[in-house]
């Protein structure tokens, strides 16, 4: 009986223990919070100083612990933090005139990032970031992370400029990956592109969100967009690949599926410079197709449908559409998808041995499920 009684008794002071740590660790997280909140405060002139930015950094540095913490701050202009899904890094971004003015974000700021490396907390100010820290993704388990750096501005439209960079945390370290995003032969240390919204309704494809990026980790797929959004078209995405080490961009094209009463019509690609061309009778994809094709693709950048037969940049000279064209016995069949003189065009072209055009016909696209 007294041996129960002891045993009792051990078990109800580990459990006080473990209350009085839990409500410690609220305790100091509130006081940090608080402490933080009232650092933040901004001057008459709503600046902050050099002083003012190091002090705040390093009231950050001496409190590792606050890694933890659901850091939730009042409203001030001068201050924004991103932190990584998984808890392990996090970005502390000043702005010394605020988040305001021409650029209106990123003007002149300060980058504190504070990540996990074993049981330990460390802390690392960068200075290279154009802008300021606006996401972290964690890429996979080797303690790869992808930071998206942003700076925008307002000027007869909303111009944003980002600039993606990989980091690794590795014997305590937290580096920036070198030649981590390949396109084509291209070998780079960022991936940098702009979105420039001048306005108009934009229609967003299928599985992306209103966003600049997408990174899915579980298929370790990331979707870049590419230059500048138009009114009324789909705002389209260029694929990378993680391969462990760096983001490879997907040599292929995603299958484009387009539909009418009369036809079902598949296009992808089957080769560095070959496309397929399948098409169903009835307006239905179902068993074999009837029509199988090889051909080539062009794009074009200008209402004129002035063509060239490669694009590789990153810029806004993002072509308008695509021309496919696919022959079979003197019979040429141009399939056209993109925008042309203030319209979406999804459209069908065949031609006769003698030039003559023998059916047209409008698609709609096929959304994947």
């Amino acid at each position: 009986m007294k041996k129960q009684v002891q045993i009792i008794i051990a078990l109800q002071i580990v459990i006080l223990s473990l209350v009085t740590c839990g409500q410690n660790t609220k305790l100091h997280e509130r006081s940090f919070i608080q402490e933080l909140n009232e650092m933040l405060v901004q001057s008459e002139d709503g600046t902050y100083s050099d002083e003012v930015m190091r002090s705040i950094f390093d009231f950050i540095e001496e409190n590792p612990q606050s890694l933890d913490y659901e850091i939730i701050l009042k409203e001030y202009s001068n201050i924004r933090i991103a932190t990584s899904e998984d808890g392990n890094v996090r970005a502390y971004n000043l702005e010394r005139y605020g988040f305001g003015g021409n650029p209106s974000l990123g003007f002149e700021c300060k980058t504190l990032l504070q990540y996990r490396s074993g049981e330990n907390v460390y802390c690392y100010e960068v200075e290279s970031f154009i802008g300021y820290i606006t996401n972290i993704q964690h890429i996979d388990s080797n303690k790869y992370y992808l930071l998206e750096d942003y700076q925008g501005s307002v000027c007869q439209g909303e111009h944003d400029f980002f600039s993606l960079s990989v980091y690794k945390i590795e014997n305590d370290k937290l580096n920036k990956v070198k030649g981590a995003f390949v396109n084509h032969n291209n070998v780079s240390d960022n991936l940098e592109f702009s979105w420039d919204d001048l306005g108009g309704h934009l229609e967003m494809d299928y599985e992306k969100a209103d966003s600049a990026f997408i990174y899915n980790r579980y298929r370790k797929e990331l979707f870049v967009i590419k230059g500048m959004p138009l009114a009324g078209k789909k705002l389209k995405y260029r694929q990378y690949n993680w391969n462990g080490e760096k983001f490879e961009i997907l040599k292929f094209d995603e299958t484009a599926e387009f539909e009418n009463p009369k036809y079902f019509i598949r296009i992808e690609q089957q080769s560095e410079d070959a496309w397929i061309y399948k098409c169903w009778n009835g307006g239905i994809k179902k068993g074999e197709p009837d029509l199988v094709l090889s051909g080539t693709k062009q794009y074009w950048l200008y209402d004129t449908l002035i063509l060239c037969d490669e694009w590789w940049t990153d810029d806004a000279s993002t072509p308008l559409g695509n021309k496919y064209t696919f022959c079979n016995n003197g019979y040429r069949y141009e399939f056209y998808y993109g925008w042309n003189r203030g319209k979406q065009h999804e459209t069908l072209y065949v031609y006769d041995p003698d030039e003559n055009m023998i059916y047209y016909g409008d698609f709609t696209s096929v959304d994947k499920p």
